[in-house]
């Protein structure tokens, strides 16, 4: 478990003679590539569901923003408007100690943000407010499952697949391994032989999909992510959208869970937001 140094706080307080230096703690979450009415706040909400946010909120009694883009759009779209409501949102409650939780594509809008500090004032106030960032399942090396939403595209047979990655929007495009490629050795920081990221990243990655069809909150979403995991040729592990090795190449693992896909961005399966809480 990561700890945070407070008895190091402590010490320099009182040796400063200081009155006010403690931190204003807040927590943003990002969601992931879908339509573009994720662009709408209720839909966002929807996309965590409450019970999410009251469990990463510790029943609403941190400060918090639950940001909405458009879902189909590119990473770097995506990050400026994302950027604008964390900022806007550390502005106004004064956030100086910000966690940033982000689900599949969100992880990889955040360390676009984080990438490029410098792309306007936004993205600092947000990179200068954080102290971490928590990846759920995000796509740092791409996804099989979007490589293989291009090879279903109007097929009849196939469609419902297709429906599930997200057809073929910008972010599905984004999300491609050879795309994603691109993206790692030119424009992002965090891996092997690129800039370290301004600050850390702790991700936490799906390793089992079929553990979440069999339990009393199977949804419709589960059969077809077990389904997918079968025809996508991921090379290992991973959570019916996105491969254990993805999910773990930015950032220190946090840890690992056979919630697929569907299910680590709720707190019903594994209560992954109460564990996304113990940093409050």
């Amino acid at each position: 478990m990561r700890r945070r140094v407070g008895i190091v706080l402590v010490t320099v307080v009182c040796l400063l003679g200081a009155t006010n230096l403690w931190a204003k703690t807040g927590v943003a979450l990002v969601h992931g590539k879908g339509g573009a009415d994720l662009q709408n706040a209720s839909t966002a909400l929807a996309y965590w569901t409450s019970p999410m946010v009251s469990a990463v909120t510790k029943n609403y009694t941190v400060p918090y923003v639950v940001c909405h883009y458009d879902g189909t759009q590119y990473m770097w779209v995506a990050g400026d408007q994302v950027a604008s409501q964390i900022a806007s949102f550390v502005n106004a409650q004064g956030i100086t100690d910000l966690v940033i939780d982000t689900h599949s594509f969100g992880g990889v809008v955040v360390r676009w943000i984080f990438s490029n500090p410098n792309r306007n004032a936004d993205y600092q106030t947000v990179v200068n407010a954080t102290r971490w960032v928590n990846t759920i399942a995000a796509p740092q090396d791409g996804s099989e499952a979007a490589d293989l939403a291009g090879t279903l595209s109007g097929s009849w047979l196939t469609g419902w697949l297709v429906d599930l990655v997200g057809e073929n929007t910008n972010s599905t495009y984004n999300c491609r391994t050879d795309w994603m490629a691109y993206y790692n050795q030119y424009w992002l920081f965090g891996t092997a032989g690129r800039p370290a990221l301004p600050k850390s990243f702790y991700c936490i990655a799906g390793v089992d999909t079929g553990l979440a069809i069999f339990n009393d909150w199977a949804h419709v979403e589960d059969y077809g992510l077990a389904a997918l995991a079968g025809v996508s040729g991921f090379p290992g592990a991973n959570d019916g959208m996105v491969a254990q090795y993805s999910a773990e190449a930015v950032g220190t693992l946090w840890f690992e869970t056979d919630a697929n896909h569907h299910h680590n961005r709720r707190n019903d399966f594994r209560p992954i937001g109460t564990y996304l809480s113990y940093d409050f």
